[in-house]
């Protein structure tokens, strides 16, 4: 693609801010990861800017009409005139239809053209300002606001913006009209503003970052006819005061952007729920200890197992995940794809989870140390307030008892029992409220055939009901974090010790098998590769 760009560009003859977007495309990709905002040459911001910054020969970083006599130019492809190392530094140097690409974009532009009359070209572009404001979004608020989200989406076209009103009743964007956007309001603030400063718990926007969302909205007044047009079919979406927006009324038609389940998992059961690309999640599960042991203070005093992990987005729809148990001092690696998702436009969401365990309890107290599962899932948000899942499990080497015997006839004696588990898993949401921040939530896991819940190998209770194991509660979720509160018969967390065949026992053997549980997770966009690289940059400097 690139080798035929300086053709298709030859070819079409396109615009100065047509060019810059492409630059601008170069620049992000090479470049931006030091020549950031807040840097002595900002290449993430307006370009224009360039026009007046001198390089360190006293040349213009950009002539307009001139890429021989433009600094940028030099320190991109070197020369006698260049100080210093050859830009990209510590990468490939620009191969040559992105050199092309600056050039033609500073050939194009009008001689005399300086940063004002620059900025007020691409001023005029709400496409290319769109480009970066929802990169600017994916940095600061598509944790809350990404595809799928409660909130007001801020991924994909921002048009629909045009036609959702906050919680005063103004529009989000009024096309021109920036103190009338309430965008505008919620990330400068004002007296009309409801609800909290966004991005919610994140410093307030720099003055370049407020520069560019008044920029594109200022911009839309002049964007060709059908750029702000309604896409959500005419219906206008009022927003929460809490966060930047919120969901529909309940007299609007049932929104499809959004995953069936909040949480990426359910109590226990994986939900096709992903996290979303670089998007990082950090998850606490807690199970106290049996309620109705003797003081045991209905179950904060018994025993407890909780679960610590932690996991990354790696494209929209695949996850992976690592976490640690108590129980049998029990690591979890996992993974999940869900190629087909709801929020997507499919009229359900698919797709499988499968993790490999390891046991490191002592060999003597912990039999099939290591072992693995698989599960496939399928969901459906219906009506925008019921979600509902079906789960089929395979778990390997489900028996982790110590000593395991067998008695022939002749007695016991030591066996290995390398047995597979099958399990069927459902798990339901009904969400309340407006914005549908709560959900009452239920999840069942039931061994395969029904009449053999079996623990560790062996029936749990064979005289008992075999009604397998559940969890119901409540749940909230703030975007950034989801609460979970319920009450379960089985106080393990990973997948291989849970499933049928596992260490979860019979619900109503001595006196009842009941724990209180909760899990608690925080998610954030990561942006560890953009920090590094700027951290390289000062280190070097200071050398």
């Amino acid at each position: 693609m690139l080798a035929t760009l300086p053709l298709v560009l030859t070819l079409t003859a396109p615009a100065p801010a047509e060019l810059e977007s492409a630059v601008r495309a170069i620049f992000d990709d090479k470049c931006t990861s030091c020549h950031d905002e807040g840097d002595e040459l900002d290449l993430a911001g307006a370009l224009g800017r360039l026009t007046e910054i001198k390089g360190a020969t006293g040349a213009v970083m950009v002539a307009p009409g001139a890429p021989e006599a433009s600094y940028l130019v030099t320190k991109l492809v070197g020369g006698a005139g260049m100080e210093g190392d050859l830009m990209p530094m510590g990468d490939d140097p620009l191969p040559k239809a992105e050199l092309d690409a600056v050039k033609q974009w500073i050939a194009a532009l009008p001689a005399g053209a300086g940063a004002d009359a620059s900025e007020a070209a691409a001023g005029g572009d709400a496409a290319a300002l769109e480009a970066e404001l929802l990169a600017l979004f994916d940095d600061k608020c598509n944790a809350c606001h990404g595809e799928g989200a409660d909130e007001v989406v801020l991924e994909g076209s921002l048009a629909h913006l045009t036609g959702v009103k906050g919680a005063n009743g103004a529009l989000m964007v009024v096309p021109g009209d920036v103190e009338a956007s309430y965008l505008w309001t919620k990330v400068k603030g004002g007296a009309s503003m409801q609800g909290e400063l966004m991005p919610m718990g994140d410093d307030p926007l720099s003055d370049a970052e407020l520069a560019l969302v008044r920029d594109y909205i200022t911009a839309l007044a002049s964007a060709p006819a059908g750029d702000g047009d309604d896409v959500s079919g005419g219906a206008t979406l009022e927003v929460g005061a809490g966060g930047l927006g919120g969901d529909a009324g309940d007299d609007a038609p049932a929104r499809r952007d959004k995953p069936p389940f909040h949480g990426t998992f359910q109590h226990n059961l994986p939900t096709t729920a992903g996290l979303g690309k670089r998007k990082f999640e950090f998850r606490i599960d807690h199970r106290f200890g049996r309620v109705g042991t003797e003081r045991g203070a209905f179950g904060l005093d018994a025993g407890v197992v909780m679960s610590v992990g932690f996991a990354y987005g790696i494209m929209d729809g695949w996850d992976v995940l690592i976490r640690r148990s108590n129980s049998r001092k029990g690591y979890e690696l996992g993974t999940k794809y869900i190629p087909v998702r709801q929020e997507a436009g499919f009229p359900v969401s698919f797709g499988g989870y499968a993790s490999l365990e390891y046991f490191r309890d002592y060999a003597t107290n912990t039999a099939n140390p290591v072992s693995g599962n698989f599960q496939a899932m399928l969901s459906r948000l219906w009506f925008d307030r019921w979600s509902t899942m079906l789960l089929v499990g395979y778990y390997l080497r489900t028996n982790h008892a110590a000593n395991v015997t067998v008695d022939l006839g002749d007695g016991p004696v030591a066996a290995k029992d390398t047995r597979n588990s099958l399990g069927l898993g459902l798990a339901s949401t009904v969400w309340l409220g407006q914005r549908r921040r709560w959900g009452l939530d239920l999840e069942y896991h039931l061994p395969i055939p029904a009449d053999r819940l079996h623990y560790n190998g062996g029936r749990a209770d064979p005289s008992g009901a075999n009604i397998g194991s559940w969890s119901l509660g409540g749940s909230y979720s703030s975007g950034l974090h989801l609460f979970q509160i319920f009450l379960t018969n089985t106080r393990e967390i990973h997948t291989n010790l849970y499933a049928p065949g596992g260490q979860t026992k019979n619900p109503f053997e001595n006196r009842g098998n009941f724990f209180l549980g909760f899990n608690l997770s925080r998610k954030w966009t990561f942006k560890g590769s953009r920090n590094r690289k700027k951290n390289a940059k000062n280190k070097k400097e200071e050398r």
